[in-house]
């Protein structure tokens, strides 16, 4: 599908790939929508062309792109803010770390971490803005199982329907195995169409290489053989731990790579520093070891 084919948004290439040509002829509908699609196939385009359609059809209308983690949220906020498209509409962030709640400014795209938006929802002040909303995205939408923070999306979707059910609600995520079901709990909130979408095309073939772990000793070790023989290519070292990711980049470096620790801790201009760091093909840094800051979404490298 020609992108000049859909008239509400122009992204920056000029045809859509084969799975998000699957969707795109239904973001301009008035229908809910649940897309599986496989890891770097473009879901966040999807998004766009929602918005895209939204913010010009009605002018008094809001829509919102709600995520898990800060550091995502962050970057799409950077991303759009960049993009004329969406930054003449007005944009606020919501999260822990945002300066601006747009209460003043009156942006009409919002950007917000999943629990800021579960607690907007819950509060009268914000029921202005929850009920002028048209479009609700929903990244990183597989979270809904987590046994942690599942129940803010989960109640937040609830909520939202309730008070607003003229809004569209839209899910993406990579690993959602049981996406017809979660269209079908959609439909039963807001009583809209919803259509659901699952492909597994991907740009680009993935090889996985299992390395069976015994030991924690074992497990650090191979971590660190593994990222100083990558240290000439981009490479993240995911950990579930910063004692971990504190030592494996100890170790990295007494090797002579260069490495850094990406976590909660940074403050977030630190954290967009190690991105932007590692995103310049000539900075000379290769490898990043992270915890969940970097697990969902952030593109990087």
């Amino acid at each position: 599908m020609n992108t000049i084919e859909y008239p509400w948004y122009k992204p920056p290439f000029p045809s859509y790939n084969a799975a998000q040509s699957m969707a795109v002829p239904f973001m301009d509908k008035d229908v809910n929508m649940v897309v599986s699609f496989a890891t770097a196939a473009g879901k966040t385009v999807l998004a766009e062309c929602a918005f895209g359609y939204h913010l010009e059809s009605r002018k008094e209308c809001r829509v919102a792109y709600v995520c898990p983690f800060k550091s995502l949220a962050s970057e799409k906020m950077l991303s759009w803010t960049n993009e004329s498209q969406f930054s003449k509409h007005g944009i606020v962030l919501w999260s822990s770390e945002s300066e601006d709640d747009g209460r003043d400014t009156g942006g009409r795209l919002i950007v917000s971490t999943l629990e800021s938006f579960d607690m907007k929802t819950r509060s009268r002040g914000w029921s202005e803005w929850i009920q002028s909303l048209d479009c609700i995205v929903y990244d990183e939408a597989h979270i809904v199982g987590d046994e942690s923070r599942g129940g803010a999306l989960e109640a937040s979707v609830m909520r939202v329907t309730k008070m607003n059910p003229r809004a569209r609600i839209i899910f993406l995520s990579a690993t959602m195995g049981n996406a017809t079901e979660i269209a079908k709990w959609i439909k039963s909130l807001n009583n809209k169409p919803t259509k659901c979408i699952t492909s597994n095309w991907r740009p680009t073939k993935v090889r996985i290489q299992y390395h069976v772990i015994n030991e924690y000793k074992e497990k650090v070790d191979t971590a660190v053989e593994l990222a100083v023989q990558s240290a000439f290519q981009k490479t993240i070292v995911f950990v579930h731990s910063k004692v971990t990711g504190t030592e494996i980049v100890k170790r990295v470096r007494a090797q002579g790579a260069r490495a850094v620790f990406h976590n909660a801790s940074l403050s977030k201009g630190k954290r967009k520093q190690i991105e932007s760091a590692f995103n310049d093909p000539m900075s000379g840094l290769n490898v990043v070891v992270a915890t969940s800051t970097l697990g969902a979404g952030v593109n990087m490298g």
